[in-house]
């Protein structure tokens, strides 16, 4: 069962998160109910955000989902989607489309000064973003995956991509000008580092891991080489 299914589930700060990416709805959402059926003690009470890829959803495909959760203790509070119309839909039924951002105090001046001294943070995605998927964070962030044209990236620290980055990247975006922005690949729609845009790249042939920084006051790109330190 394990190997075939439908369902995906970790946990987020907000609650869980339920990838049903893939597969007829009709199909992802039986799973989905029998596996809250199954393991009652475990949802009980539980809020749940739902990623349903690109799938697009109807008003009454979403109400008739969030009441029959409701009915089984589950709160549904968020739905994730490529599709317009998934996102317009859950929009009017007061459901959110994106997962909040972590707010941390203004006056923690150790959280934006001396990020080198400090404990630092990061957070992990572990799949590729699509089109229309936004992450942001004040905290380092890592991708396990491509960034596709159309998906963004913000971060007030570092950028690290384990794959080809062809979206938007924007680092150190609360003025970190020691922000890096790393990928296997960089091919991106937009880079910026700081209030630095680097201009367009133009990259034929073999491509190389590399890392995008800010040198004198300049838009420095280089191969991603640790005997650097970068």
């Amino acid at each position: 069962m394990e190997n075939t299914s439908l369902i995906q589930i970790k946990g987020i700060r907000e609650g869980l998160l339920i990838n049903a990416e893939n597969g007829a709805w009709d199909d992802r959402k039986a799973e989905l109910l029998i596996m809250v059926k199954q393991k009652e003690s475990f949802f009980k009470g539980a809020r749940v955000c739902l990623d349903v890829n690109e799938t697009p959803l109807r008003v009454k495909q979403i109400t008739q989902l969030r009441d029959q959760l409701s009915d089984l203790n589950v709160t549904l509070w968020a739905i994730l989607s490529t599709a317009e119309t998934t996102v317009n839909n859950a929009q009017a039924l007061g459901l959110e489309t994106s997962l909040p951002v972590k707010k941390e105090n203004k006056n923690t001046k150790e959280n934006n000064v001396h990020v080198e001294n400090a404990a630092e943070k990061a957070v992990l995605v572990n799949k590729t973003l699509r089109a229309g998927y936004k992450v942001e964070s004040l905290d380092h962030v890592i991708i396990v995956g491509d960034v596709n044209p159309g998906a963004e990236i913000v971060s007030a620290g570092n950028i690290i991509v384990w794959g080809k980055l062809k979206g938007s990247a924007i680092a150190g975006a609360e003025g970190n000008m020691k922000a890096i922005i790393c990928a296997m690949e960089l091919k991106p729609t937009q880079l910026r580092i700081g209030d630095k845009v680097f201009p367009p790249q133009q990259k034929k042939g073999k491509t190389f891991p590399e890392v995008a920084y800010i040198e004198n006051d300049d838009c420095k790109i280089e191969l991603w080489n640790k005997e650097k330190g970068r």
